[in-house]
C-alpha cells in the first residue's frame, strides 16, 4: 500500500501510476466558460487520485475530470478535492480527489481498470 502524505490513514492499495488527468475548473461569478488544467497522476485507487497542479484548488470543490488512459477511451469521473498541501519540489499543489459513485460517469469502467491494474502488479 502506498502512504504517501496527506494518505495517511487510507485503507485502500494505492497504485503509483502516471497517467495524464484533465480537470475542469469552472470560472467563478456569472460566466460559464471554465479552464482545464492538465496534469499527471501521482498515485490513484479505484476510489481516489493524487496529482500535482499549478494552481491553488479549494478544499469540498467538486470537480469534473477525465483520465486519458493508453488504449483505452477515456474515463469521465466528478470528484471532490477532499485535501491539499503544497508541493515544494513543483511549487505547486498536491490535490487528494475522492471520486463520486454517480450514474452519469464512468465510475464502474474505472474500477475495473483499478483492478486490472492491481491483479497485474500481484502477478
Amino acid at each position: 500500500m502506498t502512504n504517501s502524505q496527506g494518505n495517511k490513514d487510507r485503507l485502500e492499495t494505492r497504485l503509483e501510476i502516471e497517467e495524464t488527468i484533465f480537470i475542469e475548473v469552472l470560472s467563478s461569478g456569472d460566466q460559464s466558460d471554465g479552464n482545464v488544467i492538465m496534469c499527471t497522476s501521482l498515485d490513484l485507487s479505484a476510489n481516489g487520485i493524487q496529482v500535482v497542479v499549478d494552481q491553488d484548488i479549494a478544499i469540498s470543490s467538486i470537480m469534473r475530470i477525465c483520465i486519458d488512459l493508453p488504449n483505452r477511451e477515456p474515463i469521465f469521473l466528478v470528484a471532490e478535492v477532499v485535501w491539499k498541501q503544497a508541493d515544494d519540489e513543483t511549487d505547486g499543489y498536491r490535490i487528494g480527489f475522492s471520486l463520486f459513485e454517480s450514474d452519469d460517469t464512468n465510475i464502474e469502467e474505472w474500477k475495473l481498470w483499478v483492478a486490472e491494474q492491481l491483479d497485474q502488479d500481484l502477478s
